[in-house]
């Protein structure tokens, strides 16, 4: 620990046709092991904002606990809350629900199961705990200060630590405002362990550093630890207070006096003019540079325990702020702003086999991103009812070029929109729009200027794309349809772009299949689960412009031939690029097909990652429709080169359910080796069988779920099937 003196979506299953699908995505539903999983530790700290040592934006901050593990794993430096306010972003946090989309955009708009269809929603760490983890909560992680209240989910976590959050203060540089009570700071002297902050941080260290020895030691943790400092009233320990000289205090250099000049009807906040009028502009700012000092010091003994645990090396680690705070900037003090100082906080993930640990990412992010980001990273099943986006590739390449996934923020019923470049809220005729690189204070108002419109005219669209997605999301959970994949059916993720068709959540079943499954068909996209080979619904009806994307974990570099079912009754040619983690890899035209479907894809493409793909399809014309995409890897498994892989087709049948392998092999020689690997390559078993015959060949060992090669070796023909054992 580094201490401080007075010198700190929409998801679903695809047809898995293609042989590489088997091995990318692997649930587990139970855990013998603690290493078989990723540990989770989860920090908060309330109203802590983007100020930190990494930041430069004000350098007199003294936060060396967050520091360091910036640098050990990736500090988003652009990263925003879903709402500029407590309740609604800590509820839209562990629920996966946009403010905008459970209408929680205040601190008085009630917790996630009060609203309607929201009731039995399944929260983050209830969905960990669903999956094997051992899941501990303590302070302030929910709007509540402490657990253990009805709105703090109590009955989802495994074990609670119930006390209180905060600290007490003292008779030091005293202040209370006679319009706030809450503006108001002290410093004490006093044994800092009384602290309920620290309380609670020595008892998550205690747990950390003895879990290996505890009667849950088999099960991986996820700890949520939340602490209430810098949260008002800024009381603290004097040696925090003691860290920063009264004549070093500046006011932040986003502040500028005329600032709200074209901002219609904006004027200075009350509170900021009652403490700027009282001459303690600068010691309030000093009063927060002490509460975030002392929540750096609370951070430093929990992370100083896990350091030192044996777990260190197999527990993620993630501290954000739950908002952003002003020091004055907009002449105003605390939150509650559609300005964006008000929504930009800290936030840090640590994955120990992250490849892009020790780097700064600068693309925008939201913290409504780390539900699915914090699933993917502990390789749980993938769910379709949250909102938000892994930014799991962003842990791998904090700098990837073309990451510019716009983010959705909320409050008070408006609505704001910010990507890489610009920032707009969507207001009425309050509305702002900021180019962001140019204007990152945002001291000038674009919203009026014209060149700028067709900008504002994309943004306002993305923001309705993203809201009625939300609301589609909220439909089916009203409607109890929501569609949550079962194991190894979900090879990758897939978003669209646009969901503009009208038809309501149906379910259809295909009779004549008995092994489709389901298809489950939502507004403007239909979700197939089946392995019916003529053509089943289409995924989507594409234009100009859209996309899809998916991103698939586990991912084993290699050769492959990528193919698409597609449709196309235009009578011009359709087009469409694909790009793998970024990079355009080829262009597919496909002809008028009329009503048939036809496969058409890119054969011998060379993809290399160490650790995801991230593949997305564009669509350069409208009209086409596409059901699924075919991804094969290439497998030599190391075979002699003189072999010749025959055309002819072994098995009759490629999904095994009672261990009986059906097999013609009426034109091989007499004598035959037949082995089976695993999808990776590894070699299952072998036996050595009689050809020139047909014959139902017992498996002689229990085979797991899954996909597996078959070889047929005579001596002069080599024959490699893939089946799937299905039961």
């Amino acid at each position: 620990m580094i201490r401080l003196t007075s010198c700190l979506k929409f998801n679903f299953t695809i047809k898995a046709t293609g042989l590489a699908f088997a091995s990318l995505f692997v649930h587990q539903t139970a855990f013998s092991q603690q290493n078989t999983k990723k540990n989770v530790l989860f920090i908060m700290a309330d109203d802590f904002n983007s100020w930190n040592g990494l930041n430069d934006y004000y350098p007199l901050v003294k936060t060396p606990n967050v520091d360091k593990l910036a640098r050990k794993g990736v500090y988003f430096a652009d990263g925003h809350c879903s709402s500029p306010v407590s309740n609604p972003s800590r509820n839209s946090l562990w629920s996966g629900i946009r403010p905008s989309t459970s209408g929680i955009m205040g601190n008085g708009d009630g917790y996630i199961r009060t609203k309607a269809g929201f009731e039995n929603i399944t929260t983050m760490h209830q969905y960990f705990m669903q999956n094997g983890y051992y899941t501990l909560a303590g302070g302030k992680l929910y709007h509540s200060g402490s657990m253990g209240g009805a709105t703090t989910d109590p009955n989802n976590w495994n074990e609670l630590y119930r006390e209180g959050t905060g600290s007490q203060g003292g008779p030091y540089y005293k202040y209370n405002s006679p319009s706030d009570g809450l503006f108001a700071w002290s410093a004490g002297i006093y044994d800092i362990n009384t602290a309920n902050d620290t309380k609670l941080a020595n008892f998550m260290a205690d747990k950390i550093s003895n879990y290996d020895k505890s009667v849950n030691k088999d099960q991986p943790f996820f700890i949520g630890c939340g602490f209430f400092r810098p949260h008002l009233p800024l009381n603290t320990h004097k040696q925090f207070w003691d860290l920063f000289a009264d004549s070093s205090v500046v006011i932040p250099k986003g502040y500028k006096a005329d600032d709200l000049n074209d901002i219609p009807g904006e004027k200075p906040a009350s509170i900021f003019t009652e403490i700027k009028n009282a001459g303690k502009w600068t010691e309030f700012i000093h009063a927060y540079l002490a509460g975030l000092a002392y929540a750096d010091y609370n951070i430093g003994i929990v992370l100083d325990a896990l350091e030192k645990s044996p777990l260190k090396n197999n527990t993620i680690v993630c501290f954000m702020g739950d908002h952003g705070w002003q020091l004055g900037e907009k002449s105003r003090f605390c939150k509650y702003a559609h300005y964006d100082q008000a929504y930009h906080t800290t936030l840090i993930i640590y994955d120990p086999s992250a490849e892009g640990n020790g780097k700064v990412c600068k693309k925008v992010v939201s913290m409504q991103d780390l539900y699915p980001t914090l699933l993917e990273l502990c390789n749980l099943p993938v769910k379709t009812d949250v909102e938000g986006r892994s930014i799991v590739p962003l842990l791998q390449n904090p700098d990837e070029k073309d990451w510019n996934w716009p983010i959705l923020m909320s409050f008070s019923g408006v609505h704001t929109l910010k990507d890489n470049s610009y920032r707009f809220v969507s207001n009425g005729d309050k509305s702002q729009f900021y180019d962001m690189k140019a204007d990152p204070y945002e001291w000038n108002n674009l919203y009026t200027k014209p060149e700028y419109q067709p900008i504002i005219a994309k943004m306002q669209l993305q923001i309705d794309s993203i809201r009625n997605i939300g609301q589609q999301i909220k439909s089916k959970i009203l409607n109890k349809t929501i569609f949550i994949p079962k194991a190894n059916e979900i090879p990758g993720i897939i978003e669209a772009e646009n969901y503009d068709e009208g038809a309501n959540s149906q379910t259809y079943f295909d009779a004549d299949n008995v092994n489709s499954g389901s298809v489950y068909r939502a507004d403007g996209v239909d979700i197939v689960a089946n392995n019916d080979d003529n053509g089943a619904y289409n995924i989507t009806d594409s234009k100009s412009g859209e996309w899809l994307q998916y991103t698939i974990s586990n991912f084993e570099s290699g050769i492959f031939n990528i193919g698409f079912r597609c449709k196309n009754s235009g009578s011009d040619n359709q087009v469409m690029k694909l790009y793998a983690n970024n990079q355009l890899i080829g262009r597919v035209t496909v002809q008028p097909t009329g009503k048939k479907w036809k496969t058409v894809g890119l054969s011998d493409v060379a993809l290399s990652s160490k650790a995801y793909l991230h593949l997305k399809i564009e669509f350069e014309t409208e009209g086409l429709q596409l059901n699924y995409m075919q991804f094969d890897k290439k497998v030599t498994l190391n075979k002699m080169t003189y072999y010749q892989n025959s055309s002819k087709k072994v098995l009759k049948c490629n999904q095994i359910a009672n261990n009986q392998l059906i097999m013609d092999l009426t034109y091989t020689n007499m004598y035959v080796k037949m082995t089976v690997y695993d999808i990776s390559g590894k070699q299952v078993f072998f036996d050595n069988i009689i050809g020139e015959d047909k014959q139902n060949y017992s498996i002689k060992q229990k085979l797991a779920r899954g996909f597996y090669l078959l070889t047929i070796d005579d001596g002069e023909q080599f024959i490699v099937e893939k089946f799937q054992i299905i039961g």
